[in-house]
């Protein structure tokens, strides 16, 4: 029976909590990952980071809020004006597809500095990492993303990092008629 060890990733792409939002979002785009560890000098895992985090902080910059954007640019997503006046951030975040210009490189260096540059991974990050164990069957993997409704999970010895596991990884098996 496969575990987790035998679909994880390592080593993993990890980032510090001073690494701006800038940074981030290249290490991002050049390793075409969508998450990853957030790790301390001493190696201590203290968070995880995403790419959903960065599209959170800028969409809280724009001055046209998700619901209305989407409405402008169809006409047919007018939101419900008795529903809820915030849009819910999408739990699964995304991936980027394989020609997307955050690809490309020097995409990030043709803008000019803005506000996003002070900000550091520390002030998005999501403190709460979600681990399981390298020997956790992939069955229980999927139900552990499914019930977190999270998309990668770090796979931990003790306190020590060993991988990285994403819902990428359970679909590749699946496909390939590894999980049954």
């Amino acid at each position: 029976m496969l575990t987790v060890r035998d679909i994880m990733q390592a080593p993993v792409v990890t980032v510090s909590p001073e690494t701006t939002v800038r940074q981030l979002s290249r290490i991002l785009a050049d390793e075409e990952i969508s998450g990853a560890p957030v790790v301390g000098d001493e190696g201590e895992l203290l968070g995880v980071v995403s790419a959903t985090d960065v599209v959170r902080l800028a969409a809280d910059d724009a001055e046209v809020h998700v619901a209305s954007a989407a409405s402008l640019d169809d006409p047919t997503l007018i939101p419900d004006p008795d529903g809820p006046e915030e849009v819910d951030p999408d739990p699964y975040g995304f991936f980027l597809p394989e020609d997307s210009p955050l690809t490309r490189e020097g995409f990030f260096e043709q803008f000019a500095e803005t506000e996003l540059d002070a900000v550091l991974v520390r002030d998005i990050m999501t403190p709460v990492t979600f681990s399981v164990r390298a020997d956790a069957t992939l069955r229980e993997l999927a139900e552990f993303l499914v019930r977190g409704r999270i998309h990668r999970a770090v796979v931990v010895q003790g306190d020590r990092l060993e991988g990285i596991v994403t819902s990428g990884d359970v679909l590749r098996a699946v496909s390939e008629g590894l999980l049954g």
